[in-house]
């Protein structure tokens, strides 16, 4: 049973779901933008990021997708990327050694700084915290290949798996274009009321979501889902023909934390 649900496609159109809730028009009143991430434990904020900050990460991740044979090359780094036919990731994906080594290698780079580091998101973080934000250390880019539902991000909670991060907020970058059939992010609002669920196995997360309100739509470079520790989540299978998903997780907790949750930025 195990087998057959982690392989079978993970669809939105199989549940209820309805679009983000845009909050641009909170980012000039901070108690009220603070409110209403606490209320529904995560925010939408469509085209908040500069392209070009987002797109110098794509370019980056995908040079190196495209030594790995992933992806089909294109210099021009469009906010589409074309995968190569028949390209699979080992194992579970994130197990990789290829994807663990582009990792390793974005973390280090100046164009994942930049955007980790960018103003704009720490304006919208410290407001969130009530006080300076650091990155954490858990920060990974995913690259979701046609053809895998496999590797699909089932539902989830980031506590059950980090449970000293309890003022953690991640922040979803897309770094393309992402149609539904691409697999954005779904996210289920007020979930923090619901505290931590079970969770059958760090690998299929929570079995049986059907029965919640969703969150998701389709997104384009430049927007972003910030959402807590508690929210339930997932990112829907890429059922795309030819395209892959490509996106990041940036975290971020309360700088006075000094390091006790094991998240801590390394600069």
């Amino acid at each position: 049973m195990l087998g057959a649900a982690l392989t079978e496609p993970l669809l939105a159109r199989d549940y209820q779901v309805t679009p983000f809730e845009d909050a641009t028009p909170l980012l000039d009143f901070p108690d009220a933008l603070r409110a209403r991430a606490e209320s529904l434990g995560t925010l939408f904020l469509p085209g908040f990021l500069p392209a070009e900050v987002v797109g110098a990460v794509r370019g980056f991740v995908r040079r190196l997708a495209d030594e790995h044979g992933w992806t089909q090359p294109d210099a021009s780094n469009p906010p589409t990327v074309k995968g190569m036919p028949g390209a699979k990731l080992n194992g579970r994906g994130w197990d990789d050694p290829h994807w663990v080594d582009l990792q390793t290698a974005l973390r280090l780079s100046p164009e994942f700084d930049a955007l980790a580091e960018h103003p704009r998101l720490h304006f919208v973080l410290e407001t969130l915290l009530g006080e300076p934000a650091a990155c954490a250390t858990a920060n990974y880019a995913w690259l979701k290949l046609p053809g895998s539902p496999e590797h699909t991000t089932r539902a989830h909670q980031d506590l059950y798996y980090l449970p000293k991060s309890t003022r953690m907020w991640t922040v979803w970058v897309p770094m393309v274009d992402t149609p539904e059939d691409l697999g954005p992010l779904g996210v289920v609002p007020h979930s923090r009321d619901l505290g931590l669920l079970r969770h059958a196995s760090p690998f299929i997360g929570i079995e049986d979501t059907r029965g919640l309100d969703w969150h998701s739509q389709a997104v384009q470079c430049g927007d972003l889902v910030i959402f807590d520790a508690l929210a339930i989540h997932c990112a829907w299978s890429n059922v795309s023909a030819t395209d892959v998903r490509l996106s990041a997780d940036i975290r971020y907790e309360p700088t006075s934390l000094g390091g006790e949750t094991g998240l801590r930025a390394v600069v």
